[in-house]
């Protein structure tokens, strides 16, 4: 008997001040068709109450965040956050974004063609 391939993807996500956003974009990404392994949040020092949300998302889902010690910046920041994961694919996320709930089902349908 065969085993079903089914791929890992790992969200890499970076907070900075973002509370305003941010439950609604955790929220659309739990909500996918396609569920994630993991979210990966690198946080670039916030003080918001934006730590405090992505502890809250941490005790019931696989979402890991991380507070940087000094602030990266955004490029650095992302890189961090890829860094981290352990996905077969990473999809980034901004925190200001909100997902259709079936993109990751539709990016690994077309990786999955090419």
């Amino acid at each position: 008997m065969s085993k079903i391939y089914i791929p890992t993807v790992s969200v890499a996500m970076t907070t900075y001040n973002g509370i305003a956003f941010l439950q609604k974009q955790i929220n659309s990404i739990l909500n996918q068709t396609f569920k994630v392994y993991e979210i990966v949040v690198c946080d670039d020092g916030s003080t918001d109450g934006t730590i405090e949300l992505l502890n809250e998302y941490s005790q019931n889902y696989n979402l890991k965040y991380f507070v940087n010690d000094m602030n990266l910046g955004f490029v650095k920041n992302f890189e961090q956050s890829i860094s981290l994961c352990s996905g077969e694919f990473i999809a980034l996320a901004d925190q200001d974004d909100l997902w259709y709930p079936n993109k990751i089902e539709v990016l690994l349908n077309k990786i999955e063609d090419n």
